[in-house]
């Protein structure tokens, strides 16, 4: 008996210090992660996958050196006068593309990707909660780089293999972000919600801010085939890191403190996520839902114009050579990096103190960043003659006021349905997704019948319209409570009074009690 005994407690010594190996080598593996909250080492994941994902954005200035600019379609109205800079027609005869594709095919081709793009949202949204984001959103990341790849090739073959390859690339990156919203309902607390998300964000911009420099530097020095090759490299050094330290929630996270993950799950009112059916019809007859559809469309109006005509229009009404255009074009999303991360921690702090509605706190952003935007468009729009230096403060304006729309309602998916985030943000990016889609289509109707400055003010006083309006809507409808549909049994409700934390909302303006915990300052 003693034998046996000591033969179980060798055993179990054995299995303890094999236990203890293991774990020694997960952590020497990773050290600086496993120093680090996990919460921040996931944002920094989603920050560099969303400036590697703006490297496949090339595509908007490599058009601009791949297409003859002799062969594109010339005015209908032949009785105005050609109103461009006059460096534009010195320009265009010094970009002798390879391709011959009119105003029309390119403006079908910058939009071939949202196509795509716009059928997988919800279906990204359902595939994160049955499988979890880090498959769903790993995978998508991979297979649109490897896509981008096949552009050069796809391109000569003809214009529609080329939409075909962006159509593809749109479909796979359609499930990013639903699952990108599906991990952060499980990850972000309530009080740093914000600035997570706005971390995360900022990586959009800086990706355009590198991309557009870089592809321009590539098109004049390498030829503009080596701009789809960069982004593949680039995914496959993140995919790495991806595959070792992102997990679906804090419950799954094997290194992950036991005071973080309390603090997470108190904060976000969920413990291990339980696999609900989404109610549909509930979710689509809510106005708070549509609020953030409406909200995410008239958004990503200015976010896609920038990202597929600005190098169009640096080129065509502005004159700017390849160089300059590639510059320039960056110094929006540099703006709107500014305006994302600030507003982002002014909202923060705001919540924080509890003494702001938190609604009103996010509808004050979508105010300003909407009326703001919508002014701009309108003096763009009266801009008369070559003024190169005012169009582009205006469109850097113009950014500064659409960055804060990050604070302002794109946080909310995560506050008043955290269960069912990836889903609503599906729903939402659809809508804002079709702005991707048509933008590049009315600027390819337009400039194809009027290529003159009165086309592009036609285009800008759309672009105005939109944003105005779907201000309005979003401000009236969009709420951060936690909605009845979005509830389930046994969920702690974040907006109500708990010993882990109080959030003020629209329905209780108390002071906001902060869960105590080191190092949660981002």
């Amino acid at each position: 008996m003693d034998e046996t005994g000591k033969n179980v407690t060798s055993s179990d010594d054995d299995k303890a210090e094999t236990k203890s190996g293991r774990e020694s080598k997960k952590e020497s593996c990773c050290l600086l992660a496993h120093q680090l909250p996990a919460r921040y080492v996931l944002a920094a994941l989603f920050f560099f996958a969303h400036v590697a994902m703006k490297f496949r954005g090339g595509f908007s200035l490599a058009i601009v050196v791949m297409v003859n600019s002799s062969s594109t379609a010339t005015a209908v109205n032949q009785t105005g006068t050609y109103q461009l800079c006059p460096s534009s027609e010195s320009a265009n005869q010094n970009s002798q593309g390879e391709l011959d594709w009119s105003e029309s095919v390119k403006g079908v081709l910058l939009g071939a990707y949202f196509y795509g793009y716009i059928i997988t949202q919800v279906m990204g949204g359902v595939l994160e909660r049955k499988f979890g984001g880090k498959i769903v959103y790993g995978t998508g990341m991979f297979v649109a780089a490897a896509l981008n790849v096949l552009s050069p090739v796809a391109s000569r073959a003809s214009p529609w293999a080329m939409f075909a390859v962006r159509f593809s690339m749109g479909l796979v990156s359609g499930v990013l972000f639903p699952s990108f919203y599906g991990l952060w309902g499980r990850w972000a607390p309530a009080t740093e919600r914000t600035k997570l998300l706005a971390f995360c964000y900022i990586g959009l911009p800086l990706g355009n801010v590198i991309n557009y420099p870089l592809s321009a530097f590539l098109a004049a020095e390498l030829g503009w085939e080596a701009i789809f090759y960069i982004p593949g490299a680039s995914v496959a050094v993140w995919l790495v890191a991806w595959i070792l330290l992102a997990y679906d929630s804090p419950a799954k996270h094997p290194r992950i403190s036991k005071e973080e993950q309390k603090y997470i799950e108190a904060s976000t009112g969920l413990r291990e996520q339980q696999k609900r059916a989404v109610p549909w019809l509930k979710l689509l007859t809510s106005p708070s839902v549509w609020a953030l559809v409406i909200g995410q469309f008239s958004s990503n109006w200015g976010i896609y114009f920038l990202v597929t005509q600005l190098p169009n229009y640096m080129k065509t009404v502005l004159g700017f050579n390849i160089r300059a255009n590639g510059l320039l074009s960056a110094l929006p999303f540099i703006v709107s990096m500014i305006s994302m991360l600030t507003s982002s921690f002014a909202a923060d702090r705001l919540i924080q103190g509890g003494k702001i509605p938190k609604v009103w706190i996010r509808r004050g952003f979508v105010i300003i960043g909407f009326t703001g935007a919508a002014i701009c468009g309108v003096v763009l729009a009266n801009l008369s003659g070559c003024e190169p230096v005012a169009a582009i403060a205006l469109l850097c304006t113009t950014e500064f006021f659409n960055g804060l729309t990050v604070a302002g309602f794109r946080a909310v998916h995560v506050e008043f349905a955290p269960r069912f985030s990836g889903v609503t943000f599906a729903l939402a990016n659809m809508g804002g997704t079709a702005a991707g889609i048509f933008a590049p289509l009315l600027v390819g109707l337009v400039t194809d019948n009027d290529p003159t400055l009165a086309g592009w003010s036609t285009i800008f006083y759309i672009g105005a319209a939109i944003q105005g309006v779907g201000g309005v809507f979003t401000v009236v409808f969009m709420r951060t409570d936690v909605q009845p549909w979005a509830r389930e049994e046994g969920d702690q409700d974040p907006n109500i009074d708990s010993k882990d934390l109080v959030i003020a909302n629209e329905f209780a303006e108390m002071p906001t009690k902060v869960a105590e915990m080191p190092n949660t300052k981002l």
